[in-house]
């Protein structure tokens, strides 16, 4: 089985370690609609909101295989995807690719930086 790390995070604190980044930040950020602000954990109806942008589902059909090949070339892939503040849109792609990632057999480790005083 093959392992891949996936860490959310926000550009505006620096980059985290890793070995390959994305940028999420096309993604309409939830935090600027009037139902949420920036301090709001991800709802099922924020989930939806960026879930539902479609190119948030192409970035991610994309995204999938090229991680498929990456776990299987780097023994220790650690994949970054973030955005401005790193607590809504990465996080929300993170969680979504991971479970995915999960359903076609590799194991998986989620690592949301910007979460980690809040949990």
């Amino acid at each position: 089985m093959q392992k891949i790390t996936l860490i959310s995070f926000g550009f505006k604190y620096g980059i985290p370690n890793s070995n390959y980044y994305f940028d999420v930040s096309f993604a309409k950020n939830p935090a600027r609609e009037s139902r949420w602000n920036l301090f709001d954990k991800p709802d099922a109806q924020m989930v939806d909101y960026v879930l539902s942008q479609p190119s948030v589902n192409e970035f991610i059909s994309v995204l999938i295989p090229m991680l498929k090949v990456i776990v299987t070339l780097d023994d220790d892939a650690r994949v970054a995807l973030g955005c401005n503040a790193g607590r809504h849109r990465s996080a929300i792609i993170v969680e979504n690719v991971a479970s995915r990632l999960r359903d076609a057999g590799n194991e998986v480790e989620v690592i949301h930086r910007e979460w980690k005083n809040e949990q």
